[in-house]
């Protein structure tokens, strides 16, 4: 009961940037709440990503989005990219992480249902979501405090139109957009002038010349991962060639 006290005003607006209630709200110390469910977060989404044996762009993408949204600087990316990295082995016990996280923010809270959202969000991107994908949401699912027919109606919530099952997502294309630094209203022709920008400021080889750290050159590999796959998102979207 007390630890699920713990950090109440981060809880609270942190659900509101989730939820898109107030995306933009400022976000207070979250101590140990802020620690277990970034942690909890990306090392889930680590291993949901690496199930299939192949990390793509767009989940490296909505990785970078979702650290964007938590407000992270850039001590907080590297934890949550080292925490990514960590899901991805399989010998890393989710429970370690994922126990500790039902305590503090406790079970079928609005926080527990948004983490099982983000997750949801995740394995969908390629499209399918296969057997081992299925089992490790049950189990987070369980852990939180929903039961199988709960899981499902948030999938089916997340799912896209059969139509446009091969399209982006309105939420995905909206963090595409804001990867590139972009409104959704921007012209065509600056996609591309954005897409130049960002690459030309992540490039790894320039930060590899100015002798920084090995830390900053993966981090700024991420980065431009995580462009090429949002401005890939939004031609594909328009019909305009990459």
């Amino acid at each position: 009961m007390l630890a699920s006290l713990r950090n109440r005003s981060y809880k609270q607006a942190l659900l509101s940037r989730l939820v898109g209630s107030n995306p933009e709200v400022c976000l207070p110390a979250g101590g140990s709440t802020e620690l277990r469910f970034g942690e909890a977060l990306f090392v889930v989404m680590g291993r949901l990503a690496k199930l299939d044996g192949r990390v793509t762009k767009a989940e490296i993408a909505f990785a970078d989005t979702m650290m964007q949204r938590l407000g992270y600087c850039s001590s907080r990316r590297e934890h949550a990219i080292a925490c990514f990295d960590l899901g991805k082995n399989l010998q890393t016990n989710l429970l370690h992480f994922l126990i500790p996280l039902a305590t503090i923010i406790g079970t079928r809270s609005g926080l527990a249902e948004q983490f099982l959202r983000i997750q949801c969000q995740l394995v969908q991107i390629k499209g399918v979501i296969n057997p081992p994908e299925k089992i490790v949401l049950r189990e987070v699912a369980e852990i939180l405090g929903f039961d199988k027919s709960e899981l499902l109606e948030i999938c089916a919530a997340l799912r896209p139109p059969e139509p446009s099952r091969m399209r982006p997502t309105t939420s995905y294309l909206r963090e595409a957009y804001g990867v590139l630094q972009l409104e959704p209203d921007v012209g065509d022709s600056e996609i591309r002038k954005a897409y130049l920008k960002l690459m030309s400021r992540y490039h790894p080889d320039k930060l590899r010349r100015g002798n920084q750290s090995a830390d900053a050159v993966r981090q700024a590999q991420e980065q431009t991962l995580a462009v090429r796959a949002a401005y890939e998102a939004v031609c594909g979207f328009r019909k305009i060639r990459a």
